[in-house]
């Protein structure tokens, strides 16, 4: 009873002690002191959001009225070029050059130049270049390629670069074909073939970085600007030795894009490779330098390769191969796998004159699954 009654007080004291306080703060605040100095501070604190709001839309505004002016000066001398005036004798303010001494003004300048050569060619493309060069924005982009910290900045100062055709700094342009940083590697190489067509890709002959896919198809497609096409029977041997197996791969894309029959021989050797994403493409290239002896050579390879690039073989075979075949692919309709004995009873069905009565008679004796492979193969046939 004695423990119980002093719980019982501990708690009642407690209450009464926090009762206390709740009123002496409600107390407080009601006070018009007090509300007077909390209005005050919700004020200021008000009145600082205003004010930070109206500071920045107030920049913006002039940053917008800032580049619009810009932009008009430069719409203007654009026209003229494009009206078959020489730059040299457009009319530049001094006014204006102090303008493009500020970075945000310079940049927007750059954008501008690009974003319109990009829209142009021949004479008008030179003469925006031009301008590019009398305006004093090359040693922007040059001054952006030097950084050494910042790898966004010097991409973009490579690209600037490129696309305004400086040849002048294709050599360091080519240091970076190999930076440890992707973007500007990326960048660099993009850059390279820009400048200088097919012998650009003499960058495949250091590069330990992998080259993505993306790039890849990045590289593909700045080469096909070029009409003039290339020997590269004698460059694409010796990257298909490469140890970097991103370069080997290219390398058959290009074999591949540009028909390079030549070096049939050294596509064949990288079915042996050791990584499949080499095998894979060895077998797309192979494929379309295809001649008489291209589907056993593909099926020599057969057994030893993936299912996934055995399936690719038998897509292809549907194109290539011949009677001489059928023997070969009547042994696949064995196979433990169903999608290779649906590939290879497709195939079968194609360069066979009597596939589909083979086919058909396997049906009947093993109706599973090869009715169902039957009726497939005749609706595809």
């Amino acid at each position: 009873m004695l423990l119980l009654s002093s719980i019982s007080g501990f708690f009642l004291t407690g209450s009464y002690l926090l009762d206390n306080v709740v009123t002496r703060t409600i107390t407080y605040f009601l006070n018009p002191d007090a509300l007077l100095i909390g209005v005050m501070v919700m004020l200021v604190c008000i009145a600082l959001i205003v004010s930070v709001i109206y500071l920045y839309l107030f920049y913006k505004k002039r940053n917008f009225f800032y580049k619009d002016r810009i932009r008009k000066h430069l719409e203007t001398w654009i026209t003229q070029i494009i009206m078959e005036e020489a730059p040299e004798s457009i009319v530049i303010s001094n006014k204006f050059y102090k303008v493009l001494n500020n970075h945000v003004a310079s940049q927007f300048a750059i954008d501008e130049l690009i974003m319109c050569k990009k829209n142009f060619s021949g004479v008008v493309a030179e003469n925006i270049i031009a301008l590019y060069i009398q305006l004093g924005l090359k040693k922007y982009s040059i001054k952006k390629l030097a950084t050494k910290n910042k790898w966004h900045i010097r991409a973009r100062g490579i690209q600037e670069l490129y696309l305004m055709n400086q040849s002048d700094v294709l050599t360091t342009i080519y240091k970076n074909t190999n930076s440890n940083n992707e973007f500007v590697r990326m960048e660099a190489q993009t850059g390279v073939i820009h400048l200088t067509g097919f012998p650009g890709l003499r960058f495949l002959d250091v590069i330990s970085y992998p080259l993505t896919e993306w790039q890849q198809l990045k590289l593909l497609e700045q080469l096909r600007l070029f009409p003039k096409k290339e020997d590269l029977s004698e460059k694409i041997p010796g990257w298909l030795r490469s140890k970097n197996e991103t370069v080997v791969i290219f390398a058959l894309k290009l074999a591949d894009e540009y028909q390079q029959f030549s070096v049939r021989k050294n596509v064949i050797n990288c079915l042996v490779h050791p990584q499949r994403a080499v095998r894979s493409q060895a077998i797309k290239t192979l494929i379309t330098l295809a001649d008489e002896k291209t589907p056993a050579i593909l099926l020599g390879y057969f057994s030893k390769e993936t299912q996934a690039n055995q399936i690719l073989i038998l897509e292809a075979l549907r194109t290539i191969a011949t009677e001489a075949e059928s023997g070969f692919l009547l042994n696949l309709l064995d196979h433990e796998n169903d999608t290779i004995k649906l590939k290879a009873a497709v195939v079968l069905a194609a360069v066979s004159e009597n596939g589909l009565t083979l086919l058909e008679a396997r049906g009947i004796t093993q109706p599973e699954p090869y009715q169902r492979i039957y009726r497939h193969v005749k609706t595809v046939k």
